[in-house]
């Protein structure tokens, strides 16, 4: 148990180093070539709803994919953090309409909506593995989040491709993604969606 956390830490700073160290450049080459990947990804095409996230700390930047979707007539929604550790789905309206949240995160103002109303889910992520697991910041939000949304919504992992590791030493509270799209290949977790 010890060693597994340590191991998981040991993740999370050496990927968080190494994300940090990217350019300004790379972080924008890199997420245009995913946001590419995605526009290609039969359930994101039919979907209707997609919940992305605001990127922060050399996350991918979703943004452009994310507006040329909201431009397709695609409802955008954003996550936000609620009480009690809890992450809610609130409908994106533009970033006029987003306040900077409790980890300085932009989150959209407005109602929280049913899980039933997301069709795909573009998770962030530190590290994923082949096995669609995940580490984050370690505060779990997106682990209770997507346990609680069932599997008929499309998780799909976003990262760069040095992030792909793999083990991450999941435990039983981390729930995996179906599917990885990196700027240099995707991943598939499940085929169940295609």
């Amino acid at each position: 148990m010890e060693d597994r956390w340590l191991r998981r830490q040991s993740l999370r700073k050496g990927m968080l180093e190494s994300r940090n160290a990217m350019s300004p450049s790379e972080v924008e080459e890199f997420s245009r070539c995913i946001g590419c990947r995605l526009e290609e990804l039969e359930p994101l095409r039919q979907a209707k709803s997609i919940m992305g996230f605001a990127a922060v700390k050399n996350e991918v930047d979703l943004r452009p994919f994310l507006k040329q979707q909201r431009g397709q007539g695609k409802r955008i929604f954003l996550p936000r953090v609620e009480s009690a550790g809890e992450m809610a789905a609130v409908e994106f309206q533009g970033w006029e309409q987003c306040a900077s949240g409790p980890f300085g995160i932009r989150e959209p103002l407005g109602k929280a909506v049913p899980a039933a109303e997301i069709d795909v889910v573009l998770v962030p992520g530190l590290v994923f593995d082949a096995r669609g697991y995940r580490l984050g910041y370690g505060k779990g939000y997106y682990d209770r989040f997507l346990a609680g949304i069932g599997e008929r919504v499309f998780k799909c992992g976003v990262c760069y491709e040095f992030q792909l590791v793999d083990d991450s030493f999941p435990d039983s509270l981390d729930v995996p993604v179906h599917w990885i799209v990196t700027e240099k290949s995707e991943l598939v977790v499940n085929w169940e969606f295609f």
